[in-house]
């Protein structure tokens, strides 16, 4: 399998290993700078020499510490403009001053690639005036070199930060398609782990109750059978579109798979949640689908999960009756564990009971 060093990496990764395969390369173009070529003054070779250990000294820290942060990358950028305007004025003869003005477009788009967007105008701005100043003091045609080299960093710049746009926006559009369910719309398991938690904490922050309902399409099966996939599948679609329309913009739809759905809202005790699910209930029935569609409900409060949850692990002997219908029995299979799982556990066994009982029924743990 071929590696591929740039997948699967974070911003700050990306930007370690780009400092870690710029710097040791830079730091060998320098010392051959400082070992071939003229400077007036003299002292400017030290100096060079002195870039080019800077730049092992870069790759050091990119490589084995976690210091290379964007404002240690903000440093070495401007340590670099720096030298480089110290090497396009120092170096002999002034036709290579004027080659070595090309570096701050590189610089630039180093900037436009890994710095917050906010400074990529102003080191822009920056590179581009140093830049036509190295030009201007070195070049033999300094107007028309001054003329290029602003259209060069111009066009680069732009170009660079319209695919630096496109790839977060096709890098947003990935997450959002990761997070939702690929026929509904709604979102996906992955999706609910990671924002049931957000709800459970709201809600204990606001004093109310995280409350989970799983609804299961009546005789699903059947439809797909009697009518096909396709049927069915715009069966589950409508039913999605209904269940949005009938909650609000803060609860969450998932669809856990096949003809299975759940719901989770933030609601004040049981009267609300057995509200909510009878709205949904009834939304389903409503529909005008072929052929008519109706949906089982199960709901639990995560509070009551986890006040069973606590009693049963106080007295593992009570509550060990095995009917699924009896609430204790019920809370003893739920355990010590308030996590999502005990949640949709919960919720699950009252849909059992609701389906048990006829479908098209509700029926709250």
């Amino acid at each position: 399998m071929p590696v591929r060093p740039f997948a699967h990496r974070t911003p700050k990764q990306l930007r370690s290993l780009s400092l870690q395969l710029i710097s040791l390369p830079g730091s060998l173009s320098l010392l051959i700078l400082a070992l071939t070529a003229d400077f007036t003054p003299a002292w400017s070779r030290a100096v060079v020499v002195l870039g080019a250990i800077a730049g092992v000294g870069v790759f050091i820290v990119a490589r084995f510490t976690r210091r290379a942060t964007g404002y240690f990358t903000l440093r070495v950028m401007v340590l670099t403009m720096a030298l480089t305007t110290l090497i396009g004025v120092t170096i002999q003869p002034a036709a290579i001053g004027t080659i070595c003005a090309f570096v701050f477009l590189g610089i630039a788009v180093a900037a436009s690639a890994f710095l917050y967007r906010r400074m990529v105008v102003g080191f822009s701005l920056a590179c581009t005036v140093l830049g036509v100043l190295v030009i201007v003091l070195r070049s033999s045609i300094p107007l028309v070199a001054s003329i290029i080299f602003v259209a060069l960093m111009t066009i680069t710049i732009l170009v660079v930060l319209v695919l630096r746009q496109s790839l977060q926006a096709a890098r947003d559009e990935a997450v959002a398609l990761s997070l939702a369910d690929a026929l509904t719309g709604l979102a996906n398991r992955r999706s609910m782990e990671l924002n049931v938690p957000l709800m459970s904490a709201l809600a204990e922050r606001t004093n109310q109750q995280l409350g989970c309902l799983v609804l299961d399409l009546d005789h699903f099966k059947q439809v797909n059978d009697s009518y096909g996939h396709l049927v069915g599948d715009d069966v589950l679609k409508v039913t999605a579109d209904a269940l949005i329309k009938a909650t609000r913009n803060s609860d969450l739809c998932v669809r856990v798979g096949g003809d299975e759905f759940s719901v989770f809202t933030i609601v004040q005790g049981k009267a609300e949640l057995q509200a909510v699910a009878e709205r949904l209930r009834l939304a389903v029935a409503e529909l005008s689908t072929t052929p008519p569609t109706t949906v089982s409900v199960g709901g639990a409060l995560q509070s009551t999960v986890d006040a069973r949850g606590a009693a049963s692990s106080a007295d593992p002997a009570a509550g060990s009756g095995a009917d699924a219908g009896s609430e204790e029995g019920s809370g003893s299979e739920a355990g010590p564990d308030p996590s999502l799982d005990a949640l949709m556990r919960a919720a699950d066994r009252a849909l059992y009971i609701a389906k048990s009982a006829g479908r098209n029924l509700v029926q709250i743990s």
